[in-house]
């Protein structure tokens, strides 16, 4: 049994010394200065990577949110019999929808921030054309902008 073994061992041990002895080589031929360069160089191109797509990230939420708050003012101003107030809320929030789609990373969540914005425009061509909009068409895009701020 372990005869079988012993085969892929050495070859293992094998490998790794000349792994080793290339990383070796490769590094004995630069500079120590010219290799704390270079990973250095590694290193902030990393950290700037991160922070920009947490940045990235921090832009989309706060669209989404600001797109929230206006489509609540407009749904307000609907109840309190101010449609034209309403849809220049409903105008806001499409603009903020829109600056969100810009930044975003894409995939998913701007798949979301498009249906989200057909739902809204739709709302906001019923109320132009003095059409009444049921509670219930409010309710669900208010959930899609809750689905999106929970997504971003």
């Amino acid at each position: 049994m372990e005869r079988r073994h012993t085969g892929k061992k050495v070859l293992a041990i094998v490998l790794l010394l000349g792994a080793a002895f290339w990383a070796g080589m490769y590094l004995g031929q630069q500079s120590p200065e010219e290799i704390q360069r270079q990973f250095q160089e590694l290193s902030q191109e990393v950290v700037d990577q991160t922070v920009g797509l947490v940045e990235t990230d921090l832009l989309v939420q706060k669209k989404v949110l600001q797109a929230a708050s206006g489509f609540l003012n407009g749904k307000s101003k609907v109840m309190d019999g101010n449609p034209d107030e309403a849809i220049a809320e409903l105008e806001k929030t499409l603009d903020y929808l829109g600056e969100a789609i810009k930044i975003s990373p894409g995939g998913d969540i701007s798949d979301a921030l498009l249906d989200t914005m057909t739902n809204i425009g739709d709302l906001r061509r019923s109320l132009t054309d003095g059409q009444a909009v049921s509670p219930d068409t409010w309710e669900e895009a208010q959930e899609k902008l809750e689905a999106l701020l929970q997504e971003t």
